[in-house]
């Protein structure tokens, strides 16, 4: 009877379980199609529709909305754990802070910490929106892990909080499924968007974790920093003629700051997923290959105690799925290797198939976690306890409170307290390596829990020469090598290699200084310097509000004071006072009182109609360009082909700028069999001549960085570039920092030093023979961060160059002058170059 009774609870137990879970939809009920259908895919809306069902039915389930997208979409975060878990999340990230900062407990409490404590796993998905398998996977996922009992589901539910991101770039989910379903059925099923699928950023939004530049990346960091997981996992897609999905080892080389533990951690993640993976019958898992781990730019979490796993799954077109003879398989991916045991043999190949993939890569990675749950835990302590108890050299890094931007000086440091580092002030002055700091000076301790993240982007990097065989090209690194933060900010930051002591204070979040006016009875106008960003963003406030305004070409006195050329002159007029005070309250300019018009000449300054080409081959610096000028409040229009082949360019515009473009993306532009005629094709012949007669008839035009090619050939300049036609072998630069020469006296470099650093890649080395050089390589090897091969290609050669066209200009900067939005010393040569173009020289 005691039996019966007993098996009676347990259907009944059973019972209310299952009707329980019952009411727990599955993403098909809610979509009205199986995930991975072909020609079937979820939107942003549908996907955060459905999380917030899982959100009201599920005890497993809590999606939080941690802010708004660059759009104004939401970007959630779903919490998924045990029932039990989540009665005491609070406790978990608790214990999680602890575990991050070993100067808080000892190692006993650790160690209790440890047994508790559960694995925190991030998994990332589709941050590219074009690559759409893996948001469409989080729903099935989500949904076996708020419903499923069996072992290994409960394993991971009971050891392991999940914070699932089901899509890192919202607004490029619905921008990409928009496009993808407007053609559906049409030959450009599948094509590619003529506009990027980040509003500014495109592909680049993963390269943003080290800057935080773009609004999704600081709303992950948020979650990232309460949380601290020991894996992240960042789920991509490739090309469709390799391996099925990638998944670690890396290749070499390592960033030399993330911790050995560490690095043999993600490789034996990565090589558990492929096991996992293959023992399912999953053919195609490769592993060490083609992805490095250099740049911190793909890799915050590498130097916060926690593994970043990179899967790429082979792509299809969007959801339309393909047959890929084994023929036409990439030639590494043929035969049995021991990066890749199981070759895929070919086939059809799905949106179901991507899902599969990417959840099992998922499955594998919360197995791994549950499993080895106290191995993460203590080895994250332990890394952390290493970085604290850090005592080899440098001891600290030293920022001087006496910089030349110091607004741009506190936005680098910001970028260090977002990132977790502690940054300190002396409070008196202090000796370190043999020199005396004064009070005030800032602080950087490596020895801290994220000194490794702050001494990666404080250091100039030296890129390892990794070659297959001696006298062979360099291998070609992932993505770019340099990352010095002074270097692109033009900060002064000093290392000190031996210990001192100071006395300092922690400082909380540094506000960027405010301005000051020094005002005069009857004043002509106000006068305040070029050397800054924020000097430039006043000229531009100053100039909308229809202010006389002049750059003095030559030095002049004023009140035993002598002002260099470059020096702004605001002409005072009625309103000025209020304007100035407005200006001060947030941007670190200082205004000066002129009681007398100086006789000197100047560049009168008006208000810029400015143009910015938009391909419809999307650019991801057109992207950068625009998030850089609407950031320091430059009006432009964008300008697209048609405009430019119906000509009189000069009636709407004063200056257009030609993003970083290949030749031929801007005259030919993509062909209609690829994409909508309306989309179809570039600027043309007829673009060519009328952007040529725009210049004559007194307009310029700025190419930046490879778009100076279309600048040199269609106008048949003497000027050439010196490393278009040189090989590997003799000439590469990936991506890194090199010294240059300033013409400080030319208008475009006004308020610069005759020295600076500029970013190359991919850039042209220009032998000009024509126009002004403003912006000069050094006679020796100009490296300062990153790698150089063929150094001898830049001796004396220019970098940019002023050439009059006509009555117009055309302004060659042959670098990434707005580089990812980073290289903040180089931005004004554009900006300035802006003013330029139509200004005009005379008395003022």
């Amino acid at each position: 009877m005691r039996r019966a009774k007993i098996f009676c609870l347990g259907l009944s137990i059973l019972f209310l379980s299952y009707a329980a879970f019952a009411k727990i939809p599955t993403p098909e009920e809610v979509l009205g199609f199986k995930v991975g259908t072909d020609r079937k895919v979820a939107d942003m809306h549908q996907i955060l529709d459905y999380f917030a069902k899982l959100d009201k039915a599920s005890e497993r389930i809590l999606v939080k909305e941690m802010g708004k997208t660059t759009m104004g979409n939401p970007f959630i975060v779903a919490f998924i754990t045990s029932e039990e878990n989540h009665k005491n999340l609070e406790k978990y990230r608790q214990y999680q802070q602890l575990l991050a900062d070993p100067r808080k407990i000892t190692d006993e409490k650790a160690e209790g910490i440890i047994s508790q404590g559960k694995a925190v796993v991030m998994i990332n998905c589709s941050i590219h929106a074009s690559e759409i398998g893996a948001c469409q996977m989080s729903m099935e996922l989500a949904y076996d892990l708020a419903t499923k009992n069996d072992k290994q589901t409960r394993e991971i539910l009971d050891n392991v909080i999940l914070l699932l991101v089901p899509m890192h770039n919202p607004d490029g989910t619905q921008l990409v499924v928009d496009w993808y379903k407007r053609n559906l059925g049409t030959k450009y099923e599948g094509s590619r968007m003529p506009w990027l699928y980040h509003k500014y950023v495109g592909h680049d939004n993963n390269r943003d974790w080290y800057m935080f530049t773009q609004v999704e990346s600081r709303l992950t960091i948020r979650a990232h920093n309460a949380w601290h997981p020991q894996v992240i996992l960042d789920m991509h897609q490739t090309g469709r003629t390799g391996a099925r999905i990638f998944v670690p080892p890396f290749v070499d080389p390592y960033e030399p700051n993330v911790d050995p533990i560490l690095r043999q951690q993600v490789a034996m993640m990565g090589t558990y997923i492929a096991s996992e993976m293959t023992a399912e019958g999953k053919a195609g898992v490769i592993h060490s290959n083609r992805y490095d781990a250099w740049t911190p730019a793909r890799a915050y979490h590498h130097y916060h105690g926690g593994i970043r796993i990179l899967t790429e799954v082979a792509s299809i077109k969007l959801a339309t799925p393909l047959t890929i003879k084994f023929e036409n398989l990439a030639q590494y991916v043929k035969e049995p290797s021991v990066k890749m045991p199981m070759p895929w043999k070919g086939g059809r190949w799905t949106l179901r198939d991507i899902v599969d993939y990417d959840y099992s890569a998922a499955k594998a990675t919360l197995t791994n976690a549950a499993k080895l749950r106290e191995n993460w835990l203590r080895n994250f302590y332990r890394i952390h306890k290493k970085a604290v108890s850090r005592t080899k050299p440098p001891f600290a890094y030293l920022i001087l409170d006496k910089q030349k931007d110091l607004s741009t000086t506190i936005k680098m440091m910001n970028v260090f307290q977002l990132g977790g580092v502690e940054i300190h002030r002396a409070r008196e002055s202090f000796m370190a390596d043999g020199h005396e700091y004064p009070e005030g000076t800032y602080i950087v301790f490596l020895a801290q829990p994220y000194g490794g993240f702050a001494k990666a982007l404080l250091e100039n990097q030296v890129y390892p020469e990794i070659r297959e065989y001696p006298g062979a090209p360099l291998k070609t690194p992932y993505d770019v090598v340099a990352h010095t933060l002074p270097l692109f900010m033009g900060v002064e930051a000093v290392q000190i290699k031996d210990p001192f002591m100071a006395e300092s204070v922690k400082v909380g979040k540094l506000s960027r200084p405010k301005g000051k006016i020094l005002a005069v009875d009857n004043a002509f106008g106000y006068a305040w310097g070029h050397e800054t960003n924020d000097d430039i963003v006043a000229l531009n406030r100053l100039v909308k509000k229809g202010y006389s305004v002049f750059w003095v070409s030559e030095n002049f006195p004023a009140k035993g004071k002598k002002y260099p050329f470059g020096t702004m002159i605001v002409q005072n007029k009625k309103g000025l006072d209020e304007d100035l005070k407005s200006i001060v309250s947030d941007l670190g300019v200082r205004f000066e009182g002129l009681t007398a018009k100086p006789d000197v000449k100047a560049y009168a300054l008006n208000p810029v109609r400015l143009g910015l080409y938009k391909s419809w081959n999307a650019s991801m610096d057109e992207g950068w360009t625009r998030w850089v000028l609407e950031q320091y409040e430059f009006p432009y229009k964008s300008i697209h082909n048609k405009e430019i082949k119906k000509g009189d360019l000069n009636e709407n515009f004063d200056v257009i700028i030609f993003p970083d473009l290949r030749t031929s993306a801007i005259i030919e532009g993509i062909s209609e069999e690829s994409i909508p005629p309306e989309y179809s094709g570039g600027i043309g012949e007829t673009g060519v001549k009328n952007i040529k007669e725009f210049i004559q008839k007194g307009g310029t035009l700025i190419t930046l960085n490879s778009a100076a090619d279309f600048a040199l050939k269609q106008f048949s300049l003497a000027i050439e570039n010196s490393v278009e036609k040189a090989d590997r072998k003799t000439f590469f630069v990936p991506g890194s920092l090199l010294k240059v020469l300033i013409d400080r006296n030319h208008p475009v470099a006004y308020g610069y030093e005759s020295e600076g650093a500029v970013f190359f890649r991919r850039s042209p080395v220009l032998a000009a023979k024509q126009g002004k050089s403003v912006v000069t390589y050094p006679s020796h090897n100009p490296l300062r961060s990153g790698w150089v091969n063929g150094e001898d290609y830049f001796y004396n050669k220019s970098a940019l160059v002023d050439v009059t066209l006509g009555k117009g200009k055309i302004i060659i900067i042959g670098f990434p002058v707005l580089y990812r939005g980073q290289s903040h010393s180089t931005f004004r040569l554009l900006f300035n170059s802006i003013y330029y173009g139509p200004a005009s020289l005379s008395e003022i």
